[in-house]
């Protein structure tokens, strides 16, 4: 008895080729094999595929042995008969883990033109799917995602030492009982919709109605380093008027308990105003502030929390700016972000 156990990549693979294919035999094979990871029998497939059983069993054994390769045997002149041996897909891994541009073709990122290209360039081999370059994408360990921004006037070294310094100076903070420790940050949202990514309908223009405003709202963070519960606070502006106000109101949460903020370089961080409150017998003057190195927003935890909230609230549309705020605030508050310095 034959059995087929299909990975989520190769069941993705076979279902483009069985919709897609312009060759019948490829899609009647994909079809077989799709039944049999479903659980059919041998002799089911053969009925509904109309072919006799012993060549659907002919099939199954094939990819058993072969796998996707399996698929296009038989085909001398089709682009798909010409596959990729094991050496040579080593040898593609070894190649998408370097840019494009090591190669002469002029892109930072591989994506599916620029990977058709350099393999049918070194290999003579084009694939009818591009499911199939996909897989070559994911068998390289690479995966689809935005990528990170980077500054140019970042000092991997500099920011490296820095962060040294910042865990060393926290330490006994959070280990001692009268201190908590805070990162902070600032963030801004609107009330337009972001659609991160979405599956659409081939062949039709896709309308995404959105609501656009000048409403925004501006926010300032504050993720504990011990519960992992970030406190969220409206700003009007991002400024240090508005910062101050923001901190007086979460120094009431916190008795006469000493606080550490460790938040980036923004001018309004380090302004007089800001200075002058720290000083003994003010606002601030049991709060102890420490700053990122600069140009690295990445190693601020409150940043990712930012990211992940956003991310959670994207692809809604909401029927007013005060919906907007209320699933963003819901979202910070309802959980717990365990991003630590």
């Amino acid at each position: 008895m034959i059995r087929v156990e299909l990975t989520r990549t190769e069941r993705d693979l076979l279902r483009d080729y069985f919709k897609t294919s312009s060759l019948k035999l490829v899609r009647l094979k994909a079809q077989a094999v799709l039944m049999k990871d479903q659980g059919l029998k041998t002799k089911d497939i053969s009925g509904l595929l109309f072919k006799d059983a012993r060549t659907i069993q002919r099939w199954l054994q094939g990819f058993s042995v072969r796998r996707m390769a399996s698929i296009f045997s038989g085909h001398e002149h089709n682009e798909n008969a010409s596959k990729l041996s094991r050496k040579q897909k080593r040898e593609i891994s070894e190649t998408l883990n370097k840019p494009p541009s090591a190669y002469s073709l002029p892109k930072a990122f591989w994506d599916v033109p620029s990977i058709k290209k350099y393999v049918r360039a070194e290999f003579g081999t084009v694939y009818e799917s591009r499911q199939s370059y996909y897989f070559l994408l994911k068998f390289s360990n690479l995966s689809f995602k935005l990528p990170d921004k980077f500054d140019f006037r970042r000092n991997e070294h500099l920011i490296s030492q820095r962060m040294k310094q910042i865990r060393a100076e926290i330490k006994d903070y959070l280990e001692n009982k009268e201190w908590e420790v805070f990162t902070s940050d600032e963030t801004r949202i609107q009330l337009e919709a972001i659609t991160k990514r979405a599956w659409l309908k081939k062949g039709k223009k896709t309308i995404v109605k959105v609501q656009r405003s000048n409403e925004h709202q501006n926010y300032l963070g504050l993720l504990n380093q011990k519960s992992y519960h970030c406190h969220l606070y409206e700003l009007s502006w991002q400024n240090q008027e508005e910062i101050i106000k923001a901190l007086a109101k979460f120094l009431r949460h916190y008795g006469r308990k000493r606080i550490c903020i460790v938040w980036d370089n923004a001018r309004f961080h380090k302004g007089k105003l800001i200075r002058a409150t720290l000083k003994k017998g003010r606002l601030l003057e049991r709060v102890h502030l420490i700053n990122f190195p600069p140009y690295a927003p990445d190693k601020n935890p409150t940043e990712h929390v930012w990211k992940e909230t956003k991310q959670k609230i994207s692809n809604r549309q909401f029927a007013n700016f005060n919906e907007t705020k209320l699933a963003f605030r819901r979202t910070v508050s309802q959980r717990r972000f365990s991003y630590a310095v």
